[in-house]
């Protein structure tokens, strides 16, 4: 379980779009909700450490419908999502103060209507375009 638990920390750095790019001013409760839907998602999910490594790098292609799942419970944990469907408001309340609104938004302009071939697809690429569109922006 141990492992498990450094997994979840590597996928919730990767889940907030960071990784080795910026500092996220996470509060101490924040951390630990995510924390816990990361540990609670890699669970429900069966997401592979391969899976979680590649997410915590940006390596997006050939990942597991296992791991695409995993974005899309803990998106749904976080609030996020509902139903494979982006919630806005929730994520500018949420990372809009550490992100900084300006960012978030056109963030959120490029990536929101981002649509996969299933809800569990749709939260992966939504991730990565978070992902990928963050680092244009520090």
């Amino acid at each position: 379980m141990e492992m498990k638990l450094v997994i979840a920390v590597l996928c919730l750095i990767a889940v907030t779009g960071v990784y080795g790019q910026s500092q996220l001013n996470l509060s101490e409760e924040q951390k630990i909700h995510a924390l816990q839907y990361a540990a609670a998602c890699m669970e429900q999910e069966k997401s592979t450490t391969e899976d979680s490594v590649a997410l915590t790098r940006g390596q997006f292609s050939g990942l597991s419908k296992n791991a695409k799942c995993f974005v899309k419970c803990f998106f749904e944990k976080a609030g996020f999502m509902k139903d494979g469907v982006v919630l806005p408001d929730v994520l500018t309340e949420k990372l809009g103060p550490n992100v900084g609104e300006d960012k978030l938004k056109a963030i959120m302009g490029k990536c929101n209507s981002v649509k996969g071939s299933d809800k569990c697809d749709t939260a992966f690429k939504l991730f990565e375009c978070y992902y990928k569109e963050h680092t244009l922006f520090l």
